[in-house]
């Protein structure tokens, strides 16, 4: 975005949105000059740059008002100002569009695997259960989508609702080869004051590259969720509990190489945009 200023640099005659061609103290100047001339030659005719301050509102739950423009001090720039809370949006409206867009979600991960149903009608053949599973998993989450929707007091709660939260860990490193990390009889994974929670969503790296040396039972650089957490140990699993599924991964045994696996935070998913999916490990045929 940039500014035409007047000639003595002390009014804003117009805020420029895209490059457009220009008529200024009556010379035509093509659109050209937003990204061939120099900061300098723009300048030079009145042109500045817009610099914004502040951070706009999320739209689907905020008005935002009193936007503002001022020249700087150096006359070099002007500084848009994001505009303040108006009010909040409706709440019933917003939980509404939220919730008809939930059931639009549903509507399209089963459209996927509408045709196994089919088949087993006009065939008899029957429906494969991870299928059956992905189906189920989908309503599920549907349903809980829909209630935390519906259970939000306010407009602030609805977009807290919808969003990822940040794990307490990005990321921690552990000796996939050591028993005393991996335990295959309890299914954990050990590592000191480790900062994850029940359904984190983390990502798993062997650290090995191309020589694939995944602690037993996982899948290097796959998303696993946390399951049974505690401040030492946890497990895993391919789905979270609000799919209705989960299930702890069990552990084979250990890596047969690498003293630097990774799991890495992903945060906990909102419930609102976190769906299955057929190429999930847990469903995919």
């Amino acid at each position: 975005m940039w500014a035409l200023l007047n000639s003595d640099e002390d009014t804003i005659v117009e805020i420029i949105d895209n490059p457009k061609p220009m008529t200024i103290s009556g010379i035509q100047h093509p659109r050209g000059i937003f990204n061939l001339w120099t900061v300098a030659e723009r300048k030079a005719v009145g042109i500045v740059p817009i610099t914004t301050t502040g951070s706009h509102l999320d739209p689907t739950y905020y008005t935002e008002v009193d936007e503002s423009y001022a020249i700087a001090e150096d006359k070099a720039s002007v500084v848009r100002t994001i505009g303040t809370k108006a009010a909040d949006k409706v709440l019933a409206t917003v939980k509404s569009q939220q919730v008809s867009h939930a059931k639009v979600m549903c509507n399209n991960v089963l459209a996927l695997t509408d045709w196994y149903i089919v088949r087993k009608a006009e065939a008899s053949t029957a429906i494969p259960a991870k299928i059956t599973a992905l189906r189920t998993a989908t309503r599920t989450v549907y349903a809980a989508a829909k209630s935390a929707i519906n259970g939000a007091a306010n407009v602030g709660a609805l977009a807290t609702v919808n969003k990822t939260t940040a794990g307490a860990t990005a990321s921690i490193s552990v000796d996939g080869t050591a028993s005393g990390v991996v335990s295959t009889s309890n299914n954990t994974i050990t590592k000191n004051g480790h900062g994850f929670v029940d359904d984190e969503s983390i990502r798993y790296d062997d650290g090995q590259g191309d020589a694939d040396n995944p602690i037993k039972g996982l899948v290097s650089n796959q998303q696993y969720y946390v399951h049974s957490a505690t401040t030492n140990t946890f497990k895993l699993s391919l789905t979270p509990s609000t799919f209705g599924d989960e299930a702890i991964i069990s552990l084979t045994g250990v890596a047969d190489a690498g003293d630097a696996h990774v799991f890495s935070s992903m945060g906990i998913l909102s419930i609102v945009k976190n769906w299955p999916n057929a190429t999930d490990l847990a469903y995919k045929l």
